[in-house]
């Protein structure tokens, strides 16, 4: 029998187990602790879609250790973030103590009651760490939790990218210093392909793939746009815009082959 959709199919290692190690590190919480702007295309989409959270509820999903957080709290009539690693939410509560954040897994929103939110915010492919039934479970409880018309805005992975799957490639420079340490990561890269390359699936409307982040120690969903549409779509949600890395609009139709990640922004529509 073919393993399910999203599954790895034959190393036991599933994109939410994998990756949540990875997440869970102190290390990794304080590397992303350094990073404090937002993205081009962040700042293109939250500009543009200003009226669907200043103002509102807003739950900030997948906060890391507070990126977006002075983006959205001051302009937010309530802000909730929400991190499924102890370190991430450690460092927001000491970056902004007077936030409100919690230690929840996105796959499982139970603690948030029925239309809550008016804008639900998830940044840096938060939704692609996981397998494809996580995700969609992700997405209805993210319904559940909107209000009638409210956005969900959030990142993910193009699977219709070129070069898509590919292996590590050691990175040059004329300082050995630095060629040295290219050499090492670019080691360390090999290792975890090896041990992950057979976690990836393939499937008709998506795929799992090892890619490039944290030294290729991850696995992570990836999905073209016209599919995405069409998942949300089965979800209740209305896909309003699609933009590019570099936020730039894309056209309905488009694939957009030549940005390796997506923002959405979608509304919440009833599920008759």
């Amino acid at each position: 029998m073919p393993p399910a959709a999203g599954d790895a199919p034959s190393t036991g290692t599933s994109p939410r187990d994998n990756n949540a190690k990875v997440y869970r590190g102190s290390a990794v919480a304080a590397g992303y602790g350094r990073e404090t702007l937002l993205t081009r295309v962040e700042a293109v989409a939250l500009l543009k879609y200003q009226t669907a959270f200043a103002g509102k509820d807003v739950l900030d999903v997948g906060v890391g250790a507070g990126r977006t957080t002075p983006y959205l709290a001051p302009l937010a009539r309530h802000y909730q973030a929400v991190d499924y690693s102890p370190a991430m939410v450690a460092r927001v509560r000491t970056a902004f103590p007077g936030v409100s954040v919690a230690l929840a897994d996105m796959t499982d929103l139970h603690g948030f009651g029925d239309a809550g939110f008016d804008f639900v915010f998830a940044s840096n492919n938060v939704f692609d760490a996981v397998g494809h039934e996580d995700r969609l479970r992700t997405l209805r409880g993210i319904h559940r939790i909107l209000r009638h018309d409210g956005v969900l805005m959030f990142s993910g992975h193009n699977r219709d990218v070129r070069h898509a799957m590919q292996w590590p490639r050691p990175v040059v420079s004329r300082n050995p210093v630095t060629q040295m340490r290219h050499l090492f990561y670019w080691g360390v890269s090999l290792v975890n392909h090896a041990r992950l390359r057979k976690a990836q699936t393939v499937r008709a409307d998506h795929a799992i793939i090892n890619d490039s982040a944290h030294d290729w120690s991850m696995l992570h969903y990836y999905i073209g746009p016209n599919e995405q549409a069409r998942q949300l779509a089965d979800e209740g949600f209305r896909l309003i815009e699609i933009f590019d890395q570099m936020g730039t609009p894309v056209a309905t139709g488009d694939r957009a082959t030549h940005s390796r990640s997506l923002l959405y922004v979608a509304q919440r529509v009833t599920i008759e």
